[in-house]
């Protein structure tokens, strides 16, 4: 196998790693949180009524009777029609089961009696709940009774109970409880013949978790509506999150506990402090600028030496490049290869240099980065909100993708333009150490160049450019608040290569001042032609050998 192949297969395996690695924080969704953003799946907006009429399962609620509807069993002033094709997500379901061979029947009958039992069961919950925001009479509800009951009032902060269709238990993690219940009453009230068999129940189920498994911003600190979750844009619904606390992050995992929360908690908290100044998305962009350069300070703060021992290594290059260029048959001669170690050590040990502290301090910050990312993405604060018409808690995939009202769509363009500038400013964040480093190399003579120098300049050019793609790839499939977290860490790491490199070139300058005598003339040795300040001794008084005479006073 070719060095080159060897090198791209390597490199693409520690993506695959690093990529499984950013996904080992736990997710803080609770079984209610899963459910709820379950149920959003199931609730269709009616375009085509400027009231704003939605759709709860396969069933329609109304306060008059209009065609096609009839009166809501147990509910005096209410009506309901029924459609399955009203559901988008039961639609795509059905269609994909077909292809797979699963028997789908036309069983409106008893996805409508599911209907009702489960607005049964969210009516019980709301009573319990003892909020007298909602109204539980049934002989005297309305059709917006209904709505703030099955998914709640955003304004009041009154959540939802439609959730309680998919409700499980959180020892067993099973959102199918309530569910799977209700389906066996079914059954025996209408038949095994005009209900969907074990095969499609199954398939059904296993379809719906996947559209929940999509969820993990869930790290809240207060109850509230996050979010945006449905089966496609014009369909999506902010979700009620329930708030988490510090007891249940350590029960998701060590490192939850440890930093994935606090840093949640300083998001939270930092979007909340200036949401009610700025508004909208541009709370949540602040708090993502914020908190990351906050967190690289802090960090900074534990690798300066690493950071020096960079700059030192980099001041070092020239004189590097011509050790190796002693050796240019390292690659294949072992007596050389120990050659270039030993002297290139010599150099570091004199310099005080640790060329491996860099290593160490990646083994301590890789898992702090990765909690940086677990709380950047499972913040419920940073998926809810628009900024410049973007949800943040949607990829730029989805958006580019979506060319639904193009080119008027503002959420289209601002996505476009946060993914290409994440591009450039990651592109520039690695690739100007070597830019930098070029650059001092070209005073270097181009007789000390030699072919291991080529060889390990490829591998690192090929290095940088495939990691460089998977960045950006990754940055393509997440979620647009993550790609400004890209891009706030690029904005870091320029200006933190520009600062030591600035200090660098002044610490070298200062060093390399040229030294004055005490009356500031300057003279030239004869042999290095160096300017040198001295001071210039008269003729006179100047003797053959060139030292000064001194005229004895007591003489004179």
């Amino acid at each position: 196998m070719k060095r080159k192949t060897k090198l791209i297969l390597g490199v693409f395996a520690l993506g695959v790693t690093a990529i499984g690695l950013t996904s080992c924080t736990a997710s803080f969704c609770s079984v209610n949180d899963k459910s709820s953003v379950m149920y959003a799946f199931d609730v269709y907006n009616l375009n085509d009524d400027n009231s704003g009429r939605y759709s709860f399962g396969v069933s329609t609620y109304y306060d008059t009777q209009v065609e096609g509807s009839v009166p809501l069993q147990g509910y005096d002033q209410l009506y309901v029609s029924h459609n399955i094709d009203s559901n988008l997500a039961l639609k795509q379901i059905n269609a994909n089961a077909i292809e797979q061979n699963i028997r789908v029947n036309d069983f409106t009958d008893f996805w409508a009696l599911m209907d009702l039992k489960f607005l049964n069961m969210a009516v019980e919950a709301a009573k319990d709940s003892k909020n007298s925001a909602y109204h539980t009479d049934k002989t005297t509800m309305t059709y917006n009774d209904i709505v703030l009951i099955l998914i709640g009032d955003k304004e009041g902060n009154n959540r939802g109970y439609g959730y309680t269709k998919y409700a499980g238990t959180n020892d067993n993690n099973n959102y199918w409880v309530n569910w799977n219940e209700t389906y066996q009453q079914v059954k025996k009230e209408l038949g095994v013949d005009y209900c969907p068999d074990a095969d499609y129940v199954k398939y059904y189920q296993s379809s719906m978790s996947n559209y929940a498994s999509t969820a993990n911003s869930c790290l809240a600190t207060t109850n509230g509506f996050y979010g945006y979750y449905g089966f496609n844009n014009e369909n999506k619904l902010e979700v009620f999150i329930e708030a988490k606390n510090w007891e249940y992050a350590w029960g998701r995992g060590f490192f939850e506990g440890l930093l994935v929360y606090p840093i949640g908690w300083l998001i939270d908290a930092t979007a909340n402090s200036i949401i009610g100044t700025v508004g909208g998305g541009w709370a949540q962009v602040l708090a993502i600028l914020i908190v990351t350069f906050l967190i690289r300070a802090i960090m900074m703060t534990f690798t300066l030496n690493q950071t020096r021992s960079t700059a030192k290594m980099s001041e070092l290059s020239p004189e590097i490049a011509k050790i190796q260029a002693k050796y240019p048959n390292a690659n294949s001669n072992r007596n050389e290869q120990q050659q270039l170690a030993m002297e290139t050590q010599a150099l570091y040990k004199k310099n005080k240099i640790h060329p491996f502290l860099s290593i160490l301090v990646l083994i301590i910050q890789f898992p702090i980065f990765i909690c940086v990312w677990g709380a950047m993405t499972g913040s419920a604060i940073l998926a809810s909100n628009e900024f410049l018409g973007l949800r943040l808690s949607d990829s730029v995939q989805s958006q580019l993708f979506n060319l639904t009202n193009w080119p008027n769509q503002g959420g289209w363009w601002t996505a476009l333009v946060l993914f290409l500038v994440m591009a450039g400013l990651q592109a520039l964040a690695m690739l100007l150490p070597q830019i930098i480093q070029k650059r001092k190399q070209k005073a270097i003579a181009k007789t000390t160049k030699n072919p291991n120098m080529k060889k390990q300049g490829d591998k690192m050019k090929w290095f940088t450019i495939i990691m460089l793609v998977m960045i950006i790839f990754m940055g393509f499939s997440l979620a647009s608040g993550m790609v400004i977290y890209w891009i706030a860490g690029s904005v870091w790491t320029i200006g933190q290569t520009m600062i030591i490199e600035l200090i660098t070139y002044l610490k070298k300058k200062n060093k390399n001042k040229k030294p004055r005598g005490p009356r500031g003339k300057n003279v030239q040795t004869a042999d290095s032609n160096i300017i040198v300040d001295a001071e210039v001794i008269p003729e006179h008084i100047a003797a053959p050998t060139g030292k000064k005479k001194y005229k004895d006073k007591g003489n004179s």
